[in-house]
């Protein structure tokens, strides 16, 4: 009975959590705008922002304090956050009401007039479209710039591994060193598979301290589309070793039914089958799905550390095969 208490009690918190992960998102991004875009004759609209985005995300955390009341008879919920939408909202009355004025006098006498709020609205949403999509231009600008860059050195790289290769290969002709039936007893399963096909190139680059900072303000959101991405890249990069990473509505479900078993059994797949194809591209890492666990489970006895230990390996191991990925078409393409 406790058990299906719980799943519903998720079922209906999981809209106000998506609420509460959207406020926050967009919280984030007004504080980057105004960052970027102070004193540009559109301090008031970057505000409104800021203080929709702080109110909606007091609002979505009222809802929640009320449905643990319901099912649980206490206040369960994130109080932290209701602090952050409260200093928001201070933050904006006092900057409002200090020399430097953002807002015009008498400006918030205005908020019951409803044609008032529905142009200040439509003036804040204007802006905030004018800021992403400038911010989206310059991102692809620096991003695609980055990536010849970044597909430069590979392919530099790869002039060197060759290279060094051949002065290898004749080396060790030279000096009939024929220990390779060993070396391919070791990593059989991935040393007789060459590199999966070219599909398009993956992403490489994942950031732990940002997938940290990620799941963190979007509640773990962040988290299910970082599943999305892995499972689409692994079956890319693995593709040919006869498996297949499930994607993210199994993941999702399943993870659910079964109290998140079966994410851990998830994360365990991905670190075996990493370490199982690196081989392909000609790399190797002691890592699999048991250190993974020793790491997350055992690990985070000592104050939380494992956790954070388990993912940097996860992520470290993941931008390894992938870059290798990567590499291997960056000359023929």
């Amino acid at each position: 009975m406790m058990g299906f208490t719980n799943f519903l009690y998720f079922l209906i918190s999981l809209p106000f959590l998506g609420g509460m992960a959207i406020s926050l998102v967009f919280m984030t991004f007004s504080l980057f705008s105004i960052f970027k875009n102070w004193n540009t004759g559109r301090n008031k609209e970057l505000f409104n922002g800021l203080l929709i985005s702080g109110i909606f995300l007091l609002i979505t955390n009222i809802f929640l304090f009320i449905i643990s009341k319901i099912f649980y008879g206490g206040f369960y919920g994130n109080f932290y956050l209701v602090i952050v939408a409260l200093i928001v909202i201070a933050l904006i009355y006092f900057i409002g009401n200090s020399k430097e004025k953002i807002y015009p006098d008498n400006y918030f006498s205005n908020i019951s007039d409803v044609e008032f709020l529905k142009r200040e609205l439509n003036n804040t949403i204007n802006v905030f479209i004018s800021v992403f999509d400038k911010s989206k231009s310059d991102f692809q600008e620096k991003s695609e710039a980055k990536k010849a860059q970044k597909f430069e050195s590979y392919k530099n790289q790869n002039t060197y591994n060759n290279n060094n290769s051949n002065y290898n290969n004749n080396y060790n002709n030279s000096n009939n060193y024929n220990n390779a039936g060993s070396y391919n007893a070791y990593n059989n399963y991935g040393g007789n598979l060459g590199p999966a096909p070219f599909r398009g190139y993956v992403k490489d680059d994942w950031s732990f301290p940002l997938y940290v900072l990620l799941s963190f303000i979007t509640c773990g959101f962040y988290q299910l589309y970082f599943v999305y991405k892995i499972s689409d890249s692994l079956n890319i990069v693995c593709d040919g070793d006869g498996e297949e990473t499930s994607g993210l509505m199994k993941f999702f479900f399943l993870g659910i039914i079964t109290c998140n078993i079966y994410c851990l059994f998830w994360d365990f797949n991905v670190m075996n089958r990493i370490q199982s194809n690196a081989p392909r591209y000609n790399r190797y890492t002691q890592d699999n799905g048991s250190s993974f666990l020793l790491w997350l489970l055992i690990g985070s006895i000592f104050c939380g550390l494992g956790f954070f230990v388990a993912w940097y390996i996860f992520i470290k191991n993941l931008n390894l095969i992938c870059k290798a990925y990567n590499m291997e078409y960056a000359n023929a393409n």
